[in-house]
């Protein structure tokens, strides 16, 4: 898993990865992906029985109906908050990005996060590197049924991802705007 370049989406807030096999960068890669029902019944029905144990009796249309509507909940979300809080408002992307774990991070490290879906029990997945409060790069997302992400070979992809992002930009520190491109 390579990086071919870091897309800079929102100016000096949010960025998103394009890996080398991806057409697109994550982040148009997801929303396009989670707003295609004939990509998201298929899913759902592959993953029918932890659709089953997390949401009870829903069908796989149903779930795809339901993760439209909230993926587009979560990119209006999103882009709000990366614009307000680069306009110093008191929102910022730190409100919807969530340490990944339960680590405590030292000053100056990288930190893995996650955001998910406004529902309550949203199973819409993004993760990214903590840059600093206002300032994200997303390494990718998914539908995360199961309690931990260890749990099914998609989920752990993305895990690889995000320590693929972190050590790219480990490594790039030095050039500090190297490795973003502009939309």
């Amino acid at each position: 898993m390579r990086i071919d370049r870091i897309f800079e989406v929102v100016p000096d807030s949010l960025y998103s990865v394009k890996f080398e096999d991806e057409t697109s960068h994550e982040l148009q890669r997801l929303f396009k992906l989670w707003g295609d029902m004939e990509y998201l019944e298929e899913f759902f029905q592959s993953y029918h029985t932890d659709l089953k144990l997390f949401w009870g009796d829903l069908t796989a249309k149903e779930a795809a109906k339901v993760t439209r509507i909230e993926a587009k909940r979560l990119e209006r979300k999103l882009f709000k908050l990366a614009e307000t809080g680069n306009e110093g408002g008191n929102e910022n992307l730190s409100m919807l990005f969530k340490p990944l774990g339960n680590i405590i991070i030292r000053p100056g490290e990288l930190e893995k996060c996650k955001a998910r879906g406004a529902g309550a029990k949203s199973w819409l997945r993004i993760y990214a590197v903590r840059l600093e409060v206002n300032e994200f790069v997303i390494s990718g997302g998914s539908i995360k049924l199961t309690r931990t992400m260890n749990e099914r070979p998609h989920l752990l992809k993305e895990l690889k991802k995000l320590a693929c992002v972190c050590n790219h930009i480990r490594e790039d520190q030095d050039d500090e705007f190297g490795f973003f491109e502009l939309l």
